[in-house]
């Protein structure tokens, strides 16, 4: 079946801001981000019969976003790594007041399997078959992978809460 450009537009409508986020998660900059979200667009345009005749198109679609992203990673030349410039062993600790914010750092920190599975069903809500499609997995781990993620966070935020004490 050929898809008009009226369904490949309604399709990105309801896609771009879950595409531009989930790329933005992965790469980290809102400019980079961006320029995937672009690539994107083309590359479902270029198979809008393909993709639309997906069981799952918005997972498909979220999966071309994670690959491309972590292409993009890859085709970096440096490779930075964060830390806390008050703290001698590397760790972050937060503020109670912002907690969210804490919990964003703690999720970024995470593999990237599992930051990309808590995002997805937390942040975004796929349910957890699609979210297994997308990353070409079993519903078992993806089930794993967000248990273990949920509880790191969970330890994390209880670290940072006793600390405050």
């Amino acid at each position: 079946m050929k898809v008009t450009e009226g369904r490949y537009t309604e399709f990105i409508l309801s896609v771009k801001d879950t595409i531009f986020r989930l790329a933005k998660s992965i790469v980290g900059s809102s400019a980079e981000a961006e320029d995937i979200t672009q690539d994107i667009y083309e590359k479902v345009w270029r198979a809008r019969d393909k993709v639309l005749s997906e069981r799952y198109p918005r997972a498909y679609v979220c999966r071309m976003t994670r690959n491309l992203s972590i292409d993009h990673l890859r085709s970096r030349v440096q490779v930075v790594e964060v830390r806390d410039s008050d703290s001698t062993d590397g760790r972050v600790t937060a503020d109670v007041n912002d907690m969210a914010q804490f919990t964003k750092r703690i999720i970024a920190s995470l593999p990237e399997r599992q930051r990309t599975i808590i995002e997805m069903r937390d942040v975004e809500g796929y349910q957890i078959d699609e979210i297994a499609d997308m990353l070409e997995c079993d519903a078992v781990s993806v089930r794993m992978n967000l248990s273990r993620a949920r509880k790191r966070v969970r330890e994390e935020l209880l670290k940072a809460i006793d600390y405050e004490r």
